[in-house]
């Protein structure tokens, strides 16, 4: 299969997701609780059909892992989805929400998208050729580190730190209390591709919420560790960063688990 062709689909899919899902942004959206205790809505799961319908007509041999309805089909290759990420960033009326896609080939992830249709903006990625951000019709590319961060001398003590850390988390106090701690409002990601912050730490995050964010950063040349020396995106915790704070983070999270 032509991996052109796979990032014309992966652009038609985000497309489709999000304006679908702003047909439903601000309107009133039945609510219930999984079985984890988050909110799915009716608009994820119009999302999410309609993705995976798309999916069907153009890659039916593919497998396609997603949020709302999990795992299907066996292959080489899969596509990893999440029709809204944030749902209750989008209940609320908040801006942090968006689209997640992925596809894995032969476990190495090809390519990967997160939008943020609130901002007019999406990020994009292919292995090997980059990391872009598209916003209200420009196109730039993207490279951590490049700008206002860290440079090789500067360590954790100087950094813009962001994430998502479970309320009972022993490491969340000690990473907030760093000086440069930032809460994120729109994409933790996109802040760290786009140079606002220098590291992200994620702990607890799903498979269809990395797959993407992992290719971005890696692409934009950037450091991910999931703790153990890999980047796996099923791990406990995956950490986001600018080359020069990599090892100084995976060792203050470790130090404090």
């Amino acid at each position: 299969m032509d991996l052109d062709e796979d990032f014309l689909l992966a652009e038609r899919l985000v497309g489709l997701a999000d304006s679908l899902a702003l047909t439903y942004f601000g309107a009133p959206n039945p609510v219930r609780d999984k079985t984890d205790g988050s909110p799915v809505s009716e608009a994820d799961l119009a999302v999410e059909h309609a993705m995976l319908d798309l999916l069907r007509r153009e890659r039916p041999g593919d497998a396609v892992l997603s949020e709302e309805t999990g795992g299907r089909g066996s292959s080489g290759r899969r596509w990893i989805i999440d029709p809204i990420d944030g749902t209750v960033p989008f209940l609320a009326g908040g801006r942090g929400w968006g689209t997640h896609v992925a596809l894995e080939v032969d476990g190495e992830l090809e390519i990967g998208a997160v939008s943020r249709p609130t901002e007019n903006t999406v990020y994009w990625a292919r292995r090997g050729r980059g990391a872009y951000v598209r916003a209200h019709g420009r196109e730039r590319r993207l490279r951590i580190g490049g700008g206002d961060g860290p440079g090789p001398g500067l360590g954790l003590g100087d950094a813009r730190v962001s994430g998502f850390l479970f309320p009972e988390s022993p490491v969340r106090p000690h990473v907030e209390a760093l000086p440069g701690w930032t809460e994120w409002q729109v994409s933790a990601i996109g802040d760290l591709v786009e140079g606002r912050v220098d590291a992200v730490a994620d702990e607890g995050g799903k498979v269809w919420d990395r797959a993407p964010a992992v290719l971005l950063v890696l692409e934009a040349g950037g450091r991910v560790d999931d703790l153990n020396g890999g980047r796996r995106l099923d791990a406990p915790w995956l950490l986001y960063s600018a080359p020069s704070l990599g090892a100084e983070l995976t060792d203050f999270v470790r130090q404090r688990l």
